[in-house]
């Protein structure tokens, strides 16, 4: 079964979720580095490019080549992967016939403005201050992660260890 990792920028996904997987021995899969060979090129290049829609097409396409694998494996979803058209089907039905666990990562957005901060590979997606533009998605996003996940982990002030040991003992 797949551990699927989903929530908002910033919330850990991606590094909690390669430590998960070394704990676990299974292999890790960040599913905008599998998206980015499907799209041909990154998320912010896209994004200024070719438009968001086009990003959230490719992330379907690379998120049901990943799932369809049958060796399991820990995937870090993007922050807005689960909202691409047929997505939340996708993942819903994997969920419902066990072949995949969602869960989600969450903190609040304060602590997730400040965990992305400076990084220049994460395209805005508003014309909002970073702030505004996270309490805006969140508003969107929080419930269909809610609706979708079949676990949530805090990751406010918890450390990558402590949440990668979090994701382990839910693949028990």
């Amino acid at each position: 079964m797949h551990l699927i990792l989903i929530g908002l920028r910033g919330s850990g996904k991606t590094s909690a979720g390669r430590r998960a997987a070394g704990l676990s021995s299974r292999p890790f899969i960040d599913l905008d580095d599998v998206t980015e060979s499907v799209c041909g090129m990154t998320a912010k290049a896209c994004f200024e490019t070719a438009g968001e829609a086009t990003w959230r097409t490719a992330e379907a396409i690379a998120l049901e080549r990943t799932i369809a694998s049958t060796t399991p494996s820990v995937i870090a979803l993007g922050g807005g992967t689960p909202t691409a058209p047929g997505v939340a089907a996708l993942l819903e039905a994997a969920r419902d016939e066990g072949r995949a666990r969602i869960v989600r990562l969450h903190a609040s957005t304060q602590r997730l403005v400040a965990r992305i901060a400076g990084d220049p590979g994460r395209p805005a997606l508003t014309g909002l201050d970073p702030g505004e533009e996270m309490k805006s998605i969140e508003a969107i996003r929080g419930p269909l992660f809610a609706r979708l996940a079949s676990s949530t982990i805090d990751t406010e002030d918890r450390s990558v260890e402590r949440v990668a040991a979090a994701i382990v003992d839910l693949m028990a």
